[in-house]
C-alpha cells in the first residue's frame, strides 16, 4: 500500500472524498490562521494604544456593527448561494486590509478601524466557511470528517501563532499586515478551486430573500436552533469574561506592542497545538460514542474548573491555563459539535440562521460580557477575580443546555428523516435492479397498499377462492377433511363454519398443501384458543414439517389470545429464517389490528432476536430465501441470494426494530438504507446510531453501515465458520464434502 493510501486509510477518507476534504482542510488552515494573525495584531495594536479598561467599548462597537453586517451577509447567502457570496466577501475583506495597511499604526482612529475591520471579517468569513463546508457533507460524513477539517484550522492556529513572535523580530509589526493579506488571498484561491455541488436540491438553487428579523424569527420558533443559540451565547459570555481576566494579567506583565503581539501569537499557537491533539485523538470518537450532548458538556466543565482556579489563585499562570483550556476546547471539541448540530437542519434554514448564531449571537454575548465588565470593573471598582463567579454561573447554564441540545438534535434528526423519506419522491429517484426487488422488499413491509393507491404497483392480494355451490355429504367434517380426495377436502373447508378443537390437529397438517392454505388458515382462526396448543407445539418443534411451521405464524397473527403473541416472539429465535421472518410479520399485524399482546416483557425477546439475527454473518443473510415466494423454475437459489445482497435479512431486521422502536421512524430509516440517496442514508444511519444498543449496532453495521476499510477487514470471518453457521440454520442443503467446497468457493467470490 502506498504512503498516500495508508494515510487516507488511517484518516478514514473514503474513495472520491479526498479532493473536497483536502480543499476544506486547507481552507480551515487559512481561515483560522488569518483569524489568529488578525486577532493578535489588533489586540497588540489596541492594547498598546489604549488602556485595558476600554476593551468593553470596542467590543460593544463590534456588536453594534455586526448587526447590519451579518444581516446583509446572511441575506446574500440565502439569495445567491453560500459559495458565491463567500468568495466576494473574502475579496472585499482583502481590499479593506490593503487600504488599511499604510495607516494602521499612524493614529488611534486607524487602530480602532483596523480592530473593527478584522473582528467583523473574522465573524463573517469563519461562519461563511463552515456554511459552505457543511453543504458538501451529509451528517454521517460530517461526523467522520469535520474533526479532520477542523484539525486544519488548529494546525493553522499553531503555525501562525508560533510564527508571529519571530516574524515580528525579523520584519516588524506593521509588515505583518501584508502577511495577513496573503493568507486572505490564499483562502480566496481555495474557495475558487472548490467545485460546485453536484447533488444540490433544485429548491436550494432558487434565490430567497431573507432578513435579520427572519433569521431571528427562525431561531426563536425552532427549539433546536434556540437551544443552540443559547449554548453559543453562554459559551461566549463565559469566554469573554475569562478573556478579560486573562488580558488584564498579560497587560500587567508585558508593556510593548511587540511583546504583546509575540505573547498572544505564542499563546494562540500552543493552544492550537492542544486543539490539534484533541481534534485528532478525542473529538471524533467522543462524538460517535457519547453523542452531541456529552460532547458539548466538556467545555462548561472546563470553564467551571478554570474559573474556580482563577478565583482562588488569580495571576498570569492561572489566567493563562484557564483561558488556554477554554480556547483549546472551543476550537476543537466544541467547534466540531456545533458544526455537526447544524447538519440535520434544511439547507435554507441553515443558510439563514448559521451566520446569525455564529456571528451575531456570538457578538451579542461578547457585548453582554463587556457590559458586565463595565458594570463590575469600570463602575463598580471590583477586582477582576469576581468575574469568575459570573463565568461559573454561565458555565452551569451551559451545562444544563448541553443535556437539552442532545434531545433536540435527535428530534430534528428524526423529523428530517421522515420528511426526506417521502415514498413518492424517493421512489421516483430510486434505481432498483428490476421490479422484483421493489415488490420483494416494500410490499412485505406493508407499504404495498400505499403504492397501489398511487398507481405505482398493480393491485395485489390473495387469489379469491371460488364460491361455487357445494353439495353436502353425510360424512362427518373430520372424516371429510381427512379424506384423500382433494376435492372433498376443499368442499368441506368451504362449507364448514363451526370449527372446534377436535379439528385442530388435522387442519394444521393441511397447511402443508399450498392450494388449501387460505382456507385452512381461516378455519384454524375460527377454532381460536382451542387449537392454540397444537399450533404452538408444532411451531416450537424444529424437527416438525418445515412447510407447516413456516405457515403457522400467519394463523397466529389472527388468533385473539395473548399466548399467540408469546409464541410468535419465541419463534423469532427459530433456526429457520422463514419461520423467523413470518413470525415478525405476524407480530406486526397483531399490533396493527389491535389483537392481544403478551403481558410479559415481550420487547426483551425481540431485542434478543435482533442480536441473534445480526450475529449470523453477512453470507448467511445473502443466502436467506422464502420458499413460498419462489417459483418452481427458480432452482439456483444460492446465486440469487448473493445477487440480492441480503435484502431479506435487512427487511426482517427493520421489521423487528419497528416492533420495539417508533415504527414510522424505523420505516423511514429503512427507506434510507435501501434507496440510493446519500443524504437520506446518512440520516438513517445517524438515527440508528442514536437508538440502537452498542452490541446490536456493532452487529448490524457490517450489513448497512459506513465502515472504514479497516473496520470491514475486522468483520470478515473465516470461511469455515460461515459454512458451519449456514449448515446450522438449515437454510441450505450443502451436506457432502463436494457441496461444502463449492459453497466455500461461492462465498469467496461473493
Amino acid at each position: 500500500m502506498k504512503p498516500a493510501q495508508r494515510l487516507t486509510s488511517w484518516l478514514d477518507i473514503r474513495p472520491g472524498e479526498f479532493p473536497t476534504v483536502a480543499l476544506c482542510f486547507l481552507g480551515a488552515f487559512f481561515v483560522v490562521g488569518m483569524m489568529i494573525l488578525g486577532r493578535s495584531l489588533r489586540e497588540a495594536l489596541y492594547l498598546g494604544t489604549f488602556d485595558v479598561k476600554t476593551l468593553p467599548y470596542i467590543t460593544t462597537a463590534v456588536v453594534v456593527l455586526a448587526l447590519p453586517t451579518i444581516g446583509t451577509f446572511s441575506k446574500l447567502m440565502a439569495r445567491y448561494g453560500a459559495q458565491r457570496v463567500l468568495r466576494y466577501a473574502v475579496f472585499l475583506f482583502a481590499m479593506g486590509l490593503l487600504a488599511l495597511w499604510p495607516v494602521a499604526t499612524q493614529n488611534a482612529s486607524a487602530v480602532v478601524v483596523f480592530y473593527l475591520w478584522t473582528a467583523l471579517g473574522a465573524f463573517v468569513l469563519t461562519s461563511g466557511f463552515w456554511v459552505v463546508t457543511a453543504e458538501f457533507f451529509p451528517i454521517r460524513r460530517a461526523k467522520r470528517l469535520f474533526a479532520l477539517i477542523s484539525a486544519g484550522g488548529t494546525i493553522g492556529a499553531l503555525t501562525l501563532g508560533t510564527s508571529i513572535k519571530p516574524l515580528i523580530k525579523q520584519i516588524g509589526l506593521v509588515q505583518m499586515i501584508p502577511a495577513l493579506i496573503g493568507l486572505v488571498g490564499l483562502f480566496l484561491l481555495l474557495q475558487v478551486l472548490l467545485p460546485a455541488r453536484k447533488d444540490m436540491d433544485p429548491k436550494e438553487k432558487e434565490g430567497e430573500r431573507t432578513s435579520t428579523r427572519e433569521s431571528l424569527h427562525l431561531v426563536w420558533r425552532n427549539e433546536h436552533l434556540r437551544t443552540l443559540a443559547s449554548i453559543v451565547f453562554a459559551a461566549t459570555l463565559a469566554s469573554t469574561l475569562l478573556d478579560y481576566q486573562f488580558k488584564e494579567q498579560v497587560r500587567a506583565s508585558l508593556q510593548s506592542r511587540e511583546q504583546l503581539a509575540g505573547f498572544f501569537g505564542s499563546f494562540y499557537g500552543w493552544t492550537g497545538l492542544i486543539s490539534l491533539l484533541l481534534q485528532v485523538v478525542v473529538t471524533a470518537p467522543l462524538l460517535a460514542r457519547t453523542g452531541v450532548g456529552t460532547t458539548f458538556a466538556v467545555l462548561p466543565m472546563v470553564l467551571l474548573a478554570g474559573s474556580t482556579g482563577l478565583f482562588l489563585l488569580p495571576g498570569l499562570i492561572a489566567g493563562t491555563l484557564a483561558r488556554g483550556a477554554d480556547n483549546s476546547i472551543r476550537k476543537s471539541i466544541f467547534r466540531s459539535a456545533v458544526e455537526v448540530v447544524y447538519i440535520p437542519l434544511p439547507t435554507q434554514v441553515r443558510r439563514k440562521t448559521k451566520t446569525f448564531i455564529d456571528s451575531l449571537v456570538d457578538a451579542a454575548a461578547e457585548g453582554a460580557g463587556s457590559g458586565l465588565i463595565f458594570l463590575c470593573i469600570t463602575l463598580g471598582g471590583l477586582p477582576s477575580k469576581y468575574l469568575s463567579i459570573l463565568v461559573g454561573v454561565s458555565a452551569l447554564g451551559f451545562l444544563g443546555l448541553s443535556r437539552q441540545i442532545g434531545r433536540k438534535y435527535f428530534e430534528t434528526l428524526v423529523q428530517q428523516l421522515r420528511d426526506k423519506a417521502e415514498p413518492e419522491r424517493m421512489l421516483a429517484d430510486a434505481r432498483f435492479e428490476g421490479r422484483g426487488l421493489l415488490t420483494a422488499t416494500f410490499s412485505r413491509l406493508g407499504i404495498a397498499a400505499d403504492l397501489e393507491a398511487r398507481g405505482l404497483l398493480p393491485p395485489s392480494g390473495a387469489a379469491k377462492v371460488s364460491q361455487a355451490p357445494v353439495t353436502p355429504t353425510k360424512s362427518t367434517t373430520l372424516e371429510r377433511i381427512q379424506s384423500k380426495n382433494p376435492t372433498e377436502v376443499r368442499k368441506a373447508l368451504m362449507e364448514k363454519t363451526d370449527w372446534n378443537e377436535s379439528h385442530a390437529e388435522t387442519l394444521v397438517r393441511l397447511l402443508a398443501q399450498k392450494d388449501l392454505q387460505d382456507l385452512v388458515t381461516h378455519a384454524l382462526v375460527r377454532v381460536g384458543a382451542g387449537g392454540f396448543h397444537v399450533l404452538a407445539g408444532i411451531l416450537r418443534d424444529e424437527n416438525n414439517d418445515f412447510v407447516i411451521r413456516r405457515r403457522i405464524p400467519r394463523v397466529l397473527a389472527k388468533v385473539p389470545i395473548a399466548k399467540a403473541d408469546e409464541a410468535l416472539v419465541v419463534a423469532l429465535g427459530d433456526s429457520r429464517f422463514e419461520v423467523r421472518y413470518r413470525s415478525a410479520i405476524a407480530l406486526a399485524n397483531r399490533r396493527k389490528h389491535g389483537l392481544p399482546v403478551s403481558e410479559t416483557n415481550w420487547k426483551t425477546g425481540v431485542w434478543e432476536a435482533l442480536k441473534g439475527e445480526v450475529s449470523r454473518g453477512k453470507p448467511v443473510w445473502e443466502l436467506h430465501r422464502l420458499l413460498d415466494e419462489t417459483e418452481p423454475e427458480e432452482d439456483d437459489l444460492v446465486s440469487e441470494r448473493v445477487g440480492r445482497r441480503g435484502e431479506l435479512g435487512i427487511e426482517h431486521t427493520f421489521r423487528m426494530l419497528a416492533l420495539v422502536l417508533e415504527p414510522e421512524a424505523v420505516r423511514a430509516a429503512y427507506y434510507g438504507i435501501l434507496l440510493e440517496n446519500e443524504k437520506l442514508r446518512s440520516f438513517a444511519l445517524e438515527y440508528l446510531e442514536q437508538v440502537l444498543p452498542a452490541d446490536l449496532k456493532k452487529g448490524l453495521w457490517p450489513f448497512i453501515g459506513d465502515l472504514s476499510d479497516e473496520q470491514k477487514r475486522k468483520t470478515v470471518r473465516p470461511i469455515d465458520h460461515v459454512v458451519s453457521d449456514l449448515l446450522k440454520t438449515g437454510a441450505t442443503l450443502f451436506a457432502s464434502d463436494e457441496e461444502r467446497s463449492a459453497l466455500k468457493e461461492l462465498l469467496k467470490d461473493a
